[in-house]
């Protein structure tokens, strides 16, 4: 079972997560762009620059006419420093080199890509620039001893300016590239940075998406809660009616099921108080009543008597039928007389080690006459080896006949009950079961209330005090009947000392 918290955690984590993401995908965005920044300033501007730098167009030749032209004395005097202001083109090239070395660890694929071949221009242009430096320093030689003829020196001069041409324009296709380069980079990095702004408040809207749904995931969590507290308003205000659905799997969950096995609770328990207090009210009315139908009955019966014994045992004409039939009465009315106050008065058990299936036994040998005269078919299912219950033996005979009587007047064109017992978890279960109508499903629910029945002459006791019985012993009693496949009674009690608490249980089979 997920907690709640932990539900509620979750949900809110993936939306930090999400900011999070959000945050950091911004952050690399800008390093990207800072580190592609930092490659223009640091790598390909002054590249740039020291490409500009390297100028060696008609450097050597144009002295080397300007010199030629001079005097001997004058020529001696200016080759010095013609030579002292040679171009250093060598350490640019190496001030180049060292701009890659630093240059190299912010490039990307493509621009260390680019950067190699920069490197190699480089590379190319350093061997140029020592065969040019190598021609130069041999026309300067021939100039200064001032021996070689004219035409020599002529080509020599084409040759050193077609080295200086090729040079430069070495020099002016890197500058190209390189211009080339950095207008690309400074438009990639344009690009970059309107995708970056658009790519932000895109994840930034997921995020706050995440979030809302976070939100929503928490109220929804939450909810049952406020379902709760009107439950236990509703219960507190007295409706123990009240069940709170919730159907989540978490401790709120839990809480909502105890807290609906605990209305149901206290709604039986209620039940069962209002039960018991109607009872102590109608066993005290029933004791009254009974105390002042008794003793008239008693007159009536002894009257009758004495007006039969008036009559003679040989009268003729309505007087003995009817006598008989005042006697029939008086009879049955002390045997509803009897029930009423046995119910309302009902002593506590005096319990003993009993043997169930002695007890039946001899209740079933009992009324086997009576059942036979009624067709029906008692058949017993005694279980072997039950454990001993403590129980009063009267009133389970009591309880037990009400319940075969019951199952008799249920099949009133004959039919089978049987009997059984058998062991159960904690104590031991006997089951009459009958082959009668069965009970109406809207009748069930209201069988064991007092002074309620379905029969025309029937007191509504009979099932009320096996019921009492069962509840006294610790024990309880279920019907199951469905209409057309007959009832069955189960009357279970526990074991030995063992107790339980009292219960009455109403299902439809």
């Amino acid at each position: 079972m997920r907690r709640v918290s932990t539900r509620i955690f979750l949900a809110f984590a993936a939306a930090l997560v999400a900011f999070g993401g959000v945050a950091a995908f911004g952050v690399s965005r800008l390093h990207d762009l800072g580190r592609q920044l930092r490659l223009l300033s640091e790598g390909y501007f002054p590249l740039t620059r020291v490409v500009a730098q390297i100028d060696v167009k008609d450097w050597v030749t144009s002295r080397a006419l300007e010199v030629r032209a001079l005097d001997p004395a004058a020529r001696r005097a200016w080759l010095p420093v013609a030579r002292a202001h040679f171009p250093t083109v060598r350490e640019k090239i190496a001030e180049g080199r060292e701009v890659l070395e630093r240059a190299r660890p912010l490039a990307g694929e493509a621009d260390a890509r680019f950067l190699g071949e920069v490197a190699s221009r480089l590379d190319a242009l350093d061997a140029r620039w020592s065969q040019y430096d190598a021609s130069s320093r041999a026309l300067f030689d021939a100039l200064e001893r001032g021996e070689a003829p004219p035409a020599e020196l002529e080509a020599r001069v084409q040759a050193v300016r077609t080295e200086e041409k090729g040079l430069s324009l070495e020099v002016k296709l890197l500058a190209v590239k390189l211009e080339a380069q950095i207008s690309d980079r400074v438009h990639a990095a344009e690009r970059a940075e309107s995708r970056t702004v658009a790519a932000i408040v895109i994840y930034t809207l997921l995020a706050v998406a995440v979030g809302f749904a976070a939100l929503l995931v928490a109220q929804r969590l939450l909810a049952p809660i406020r379902t709760l507290t009107e439950g236990v308003k509703a219960v507190a205000a007295g409706d123990l009616s009240r069940q709170v659905e919730v159907r989540s799997r978490d401790e709120i969950g839990a809480l909502a099921r105890e807290f609906n096995a605990m209305a149901a609770s206290l709604a039986r328990q209620q039940s069962e108080l209002l039960r018991a207090e109607r009872l102590a009210a109608v066993g005290r009315i029933a004791s009254q009543i009974t105390h002042e139908i008794r003793n008239p009955l008693n007159a009536i019966s002894l009257n009758a008597e004495l007006l039969a014994e008036e009559l003679g045992p040989g009268a003729a004409g309505e007087a003995p039928a009817l006598l008989r039939a005042i006697g029939r009465e008086i009879d049955r009315l002390n045997a509803v007389v009897e029930e009423y106050l046995r119910f309302a008065r009902l002593p506590k058990p005096q319990k003993a080690r009993e043997d169930l299936n002695e007890i039946l036994s001899g209740l079933l040998d009992f009324i086997a006459p009576e059942m036979a005269a009624a067709l029906v078919e008692v058949r017993r299912d005694l279980g072997p080896d039950l454990p001993p219950v403590m129980a009063d033996e009267g009133q389970l005979r009591s309880a037990f006949l009400n319940l075969l009587r019951n199952a008799r007047e249920a099949t009133p064109g004959g039919g089978v009950v049987t009997v059984s017992t058998r062991s159960a978890e904690g104590g031991v279960e006997a089951e009459v079961r009958d082959t009668g109508a069965g009970i109406p499903e809207e009748v069930l629910p209201r069988i064991f209330d007092p002074f309620y029945s379905t029969k025309e002459r029937g007191t509504g006791l009979g099932l009320a005090f096996a019921l009492q019985v069962a509840e006294e012993h610790g024990g309880s009693l279920r019907c199951q009947s469905r209409p057309g496949q007959g009832t069955v009674f189960v009357l279970r009690l526990p074991a030995g000392e063992a107790a339980a608490a009292p219960r009455r249980e109403v299902a439809r089979a």
